[in-house]
């Protein structure tokens, strides 16, 4: 008899529903029961990846904002950066991953969270490929529903890496995750080496590019090819295989190389597939029947019109009022650049907020058109070929062709309006690049400041910044802050361990082949 999840055996029955929270015991959990109907053929495998999909896009706890899916976890690596200030409106894990107080250790929910939401997601995926070979049906169709879920499962391994280790260059025999490759895996497996993890990373993405070279998507939230070889430059940046990346990042662009306009930029980020930008390389929209209502980048930036009001309910849609941009993001650029669309509150009387720089770049007016009351509905980007173009910009630069490097370089920043670099601090230069153009969309961040072995700064709001840095819960549990300083500083050095999650307590508790002795340390390197 053959195993498989709750969720896939309801899914096959009657359609996409959610998982409970509850499941969530430790990295098996969610291969509880026998079936032999659902896995059997190929429509129903094709059933079991819909609702792999809606489980990586959604996650199936909607009482969190910060992981619901891949378009919530977006706001995660930032907000572990310097660019993005939260105020402590509503709690929740926004506020605490900005905090870093002690919301990543073992005992918290959030590390559970992340490992849990990646997990459910591999197995699901291991649940499609233990049976999709034996499967009855279409061998193309079955080459597809294979290719989707190799690069699903990559995905979340790459997430579940970078957020429980040490980065690839420095962490390459490390303990890295557990590697679940099979649908009856045992509940308790021991930890494979980040360089074991990264392999089968790679080799999945390999696996993918293959099975999709012929695949033609009906619905832009599904991996296609340029989507695997956007997936492959992400990963290949971090374990610094620059010919690789190079290599991914120009097959994922050749496609999506038209940027989008000034207009397109400034709209707002909430029509990515109506407004038909080929830039647009992946994205999902959020209808009546898959919203999440108040966990999406809209709902917590400080950016509703003055004309609606400071609170929470006054603006186009409900607001947590969370985000602003804190003062040394702004510094990046020039006003005249396309980007620029930082504003202060000063009609808000809180001097915590009316300090700080709203930014525009996450804006929507809900279903309403606008009306107060209106529903978040956005339609979100998950990548972009702006992203490949600094990938390929970063990894020629890497390879020594300078020349072509600047080159696209100054592509971008001409699409933007944006003064053009010269070259001299090239490799700066695109990283500077990267923080302005990607803010929000999931790559920047903690994930930068990690892979490129650069500290995490922040200086709190003080009259040098004129009170436009970063909050005092901001700093505090970073090392070097002292409140008495003119311009308190917190700063974490980039493999401080403070970055990264410990392993869950409940997979400590449930997993007989794991042990306290492979846990992180919550700090130090």
């Amino acid at each position: 008899m053959n195993k498989i999840f709750k969720t896939a055996l309801s899914v096959a029955a009657a359609g996409m529903i959610m998982t409970s929270c509850g499941d969530a015991l430790n990295t098996g959990s969610y291969v509880d029961i026998e079936d032999t109907e659902v896995v059997n053929s190929v429509p129903q495998l094709q059933k079991v990846l819909v609702s792999t999909y809606r489980q990586l896009l959604f996650n199936s706890d909607g009482e969190d904002r910060v992981f619901a899916g891949i378009p919530g976890f977006a706001m995660y690596p930032d907000l572990s950066g310097a660019d993005i200030t939260s105020t402590q409106n509503m709690g929740g894990n926004q506020c605490t991953t900005y905090e870093y107080s002690n919301s990543r250790t073992q005992a918290q929910d959030q590390p559970e969270k992340i490992w849990f939401m990646c997990y459910n997601v591999i197995n699901r995926c291991n649940i499609i490929l233990s049976h999709i070979d034996e499967a009855n049906g279409d061998d193309t169709q079955k080459k597809h529903i294979k290719g989707q879920a190799k690069a699903i499962r990559a995905l979340m391994y790459f997430n579940l890496i970078q957020n429980f280790q040490q980065t690839y260059i420095i962490a390459k025999e490390k303990r890295g995750v557990i590697l679940r490759l099979h649908e009856n895996d045992p509940y308790s497996m021991p930890f494979s080496t980040v360089e074991q993890v990264y392999t089968q990373i790679v080799s999945d993405l390999d696996d993918a590019k293959s099975d999709l070279n012929d695949y033609s998507r009906n619905n832009p939230y599904e991996i296609n090819l340029d989507v695997v070889n956007g997936i492959l430059a992400r990963v290949c940046l971090v374990m610094n295989n620059w010919q690789g990346a190079y290599d991914a990042a120009s097959a994922a662009f050749a496609n999506h190389s038209t940027l989008m306009t000034r207009d397109q930029w400034r709209d707002g980020f909430d029509k990515m597939i109506d407004m038909g930008s080929p830039e647009v390389m992946w994205a999902m929209e959020m209808t009546d029947d898959n919203n999440l209502g108040g966990g999406t980048q809209f709902n917590f930036w400080y950016n509703q019109d003055t004309s609606y009001g400071e609170g929470f309910n006054d603006g186009p849609i409900y607001g947590f009022l969370n985000f602003f941009a804190s003062q040394q993001y702004v510094d990046l650029f020039e006003t005249t650049d396309d980007r620029y669309m930082f504003w202060h509150r000063t009609g808000n009387v809180d001097p915590e907020i009316n300090t700080k720089w709203a930014y525009d770049k996450f804006k929507h007016y809900g279903d309403a058109n606008g009306a107060v009351g209106g529903n978040t509905r956005p339609q979100i980007s998950m990548m972009r070929g702006s992203e490949m173009l600094l990938i390929k910009a970063e990894a020629a630069a890497q390879l020594g062709k300078s020349g072509e490097a600047l080159q696209l370089l100054n592509t971008l920043q001409s699409a933007r309006n944006a003064s053009l670099s010269n070259g001299t601090d090239l490799l700066e230069d695109i990283y500077k690049e990267r923080r302005k153009e990607l803010l929000g969309e999931g790559v920047t961040g903690m994930y930068d400041l990690v892979r490129l072995q650069k500290p995490l700064v922040r200086y709190m709001a003080c009259a040098a910044n004129n009170f436009a840095g970063h909050y005092r819960w901001g700093v505090q549990y970073l090392d070097g802050y002292n409140a008495s300083d003119t311009q308190p500083v917190g700063r974490l050095e980039s493999n401080d361990y403070h970055f990264f999650c410990q392993i869950p307590e409940s997979e400590l508790l449930t997993n007989a082949a794991i042990s306290e002795s492979d846990q992180n340390p919550f700090k130090g390197q």
